[in-house]
């Protein structure tokens, strides 16, 4: 029998091996946005064309579903003001928002109805910035709708919703519509294919720039395709399918647009390795190869409710892990496409006060202006609690630089400056792809850093270390790809 999942489900820890994250952390100004009694989850935070911030969640007490409400939260006043969207007996969840082509804020979410099945309604706030209009039913009917989203038009004065159905016994479907909030007009039902609800948000949709909405979504546990990612657009009345290349293991998809480009990114993680894959639609429309972004052995990269590209083109997602035997905490990895990813940043961990990590979302502008939203969990006041927490900065990029071309063979430079203090500048090359490593030693043989090690795409690199940790002295900067071993000696000076 069918079970719709539950917060608990963000405890659950499964085995994987073990494997070294990066040391970096992120230093950015922890903001607390939410900390009482509540469990207050699923948040989504989202940079506007102004460069205010706008997030929603939902808040319940305890494990009582029918006092979930959802909030509003903008800093457009200079701090953040709540806005509480519901305030009813009934179970409301799932909040997605999204600006329209005017920079007014939609919201959807998922409501219970009268006959006990979850239904997907609406609001915006064109009229009045500080108010929303009495929410519309998108959806009605006797059967479960289930982890919605929406997107809002950049173009025209449509809303898109995708959502799947929830029938025990029976088979379930991926689906359309669109609500037009000029005309008050609601589209028909378009159905994509079978599928199955995950846990979170394994439908996603978003709307570009020309009027077209870019869709993806896993069929999961769909008997015809088991986790298969598949991609949809709807454009003029017309929905189309086009093939990702991805028949299975997929799963946690998530979808953003080039805010430049209009190109189209997708990530999910594969359902057996654990590790997060990125694709990318060329300019013919094709997607690219899934290219891993994170290395194995991280744990179960999960819950991250939104991705997001800077104006620069560089990508950025965050994950949390909570798996026992990999290191825990909410993590952040940035890249830009068919280059190298960074290793994870941890955003925060806190493993004395909060038992374990919810959701998380990252939105960016600029070059590399990121906000970060995420939500651990707690024992307080004898119940269940979650709070949200914010980061957000500007990130330096100063790791590595990737010039693609023809390389023949491994190599190491020396570092420059050398010596130098506290920051130095190395490159190398790597003719294929590789299990590449890169550590330093002290003068006694000892590995004081490990820099990265990870597979790496042939390409001549070059990577800004900061050895802000080390004290001054000789130390020796080694690279190892295969059978390939090169040093060279470095003096750090206080």
């Amino acid at each position: 029998m069918k079970k719709l999942i539950i917060i608990l489900m963000l405890f659950i820890a499964t085995a994987a091996a073990v494997n070294t994250v990066s040391s970096q952390q992120l230093n950015f100004p922890l903001d607390t946005l939410i900390k009482d009694s509540n469990y207050n989850y699923r948040s989504l935070i989202k940079f506007d064309t102004q460069g205010y911030l706008h997030l929603v969640n939902s808040s319940q007490f305890s494990t009582q579903s029918n006092t979930r409400e959802i909030f509003y939260w903008t800093n457009k006043s200079g701090t953040f003001v709540k806005t509480k969207l519901t305030n009813n007996s009934i179970d409301d969840n799932y909040a997605i928002h999204d600006f329209d082509k005017d920079g007014k804020v939609h919201i959807g979410w998922e409501r219970r109805d009268a006959g006990n099945n979850f239904q997907l309604i609406y609001s915006n706030n064109r009229n009045d910035s500080s108010v929303f209009i009495e929410p519309i039913w998108i959806t009605t009917g006797g059967v479960n709708k289930a982890t919605p989203f929406m997107c809002a038009g950049k173009k025209d004065s449509l809303v898109h919703f995708v959502y799947y159905t929830f029938v025990n016994s029976v088979v379930d479907y991926a689906y359309y519509r669109n609500y037009n909030y000029m005309t008050g007009v609601l589209s028909q039902e378009y159905q994509m294919g079978i599928a199955e609800t995950g846990s979170e948000n394994d439908i996603e949709c978003v709307a570009d720039t020309n009027g077209v909405v870019h869709i993806v979504y896993t069929t999961n546990s769909s008997a015809s395709s088991p986790y298969a990612l598949k991609y949809y657009t709807f454009s003029n009345g017309v929905l189309t399918e086009k093939p990702t290349g991805v028949n299975s293991n997929a799963e946690y998809p998530s979808i953003c647009l080039d805010p430049k480009t209009n190109s189209v990114h997708v990530i999910y993680r594969h359902s057996s390795e654990r590790r997060v894959y990125l694709l990318t639609m060329n300019s013919t429309g094709v997607f690219t190869t899934p290219y891993p972004v994170t290395a194995s052995g991280l744990g179960y990269p999960s819950y991250w409710r939104g991705f997001d590209v800077d104006e620069t083109g560089r990508i950025y997602f965050t994950f949390q892990n909570s798996n026992a035997t990999a290191p825990k905490g909410f993590f952040l990895v940035h890249g830009q496409p068919g280059g190298t990813f960074s290793d994870p940043i941890l955003i925060w961990e806190d493993a004395v006060n909060y038992l374990g990590k919810g959701s998380s979302s990252v939105t960016a502008k600029g070059n590399g202006d990121i906000a970060i939203a995420f939500d651990p969990t707690a024992s307080r006041f004898g119940t269940v609690a979650s709070d949200i927490f914010i980061k957000k900065g500007i990130l330096t990029i100063s790791g590595i630089e990737e010039n693609p071309g023809v390389v023949s063979d491994y190599s190491l430079k020396q570092n420059y400056p050398n010596p130098f203090n506290s920051t130095t500048t190395f490159e190398f090359q790597v003719p294929r792809l590789s299990a590449v490593k890169v550590s330093v030693f002290d003068i006694r043989g000892n590995e004081v850093d490990v820099i990265f090690n990870k597979e790496m795409q042939a390409g001549v690199y070059k990577y800004s270390y900061n050895a802000g940790k080390l004290s001054s002295g000789v130390y020796f900067l080694t690279l190892k790809a295969g059978s390939f071993t090169e040093t060279r000696k470095m003096l750090l000076v206080e």
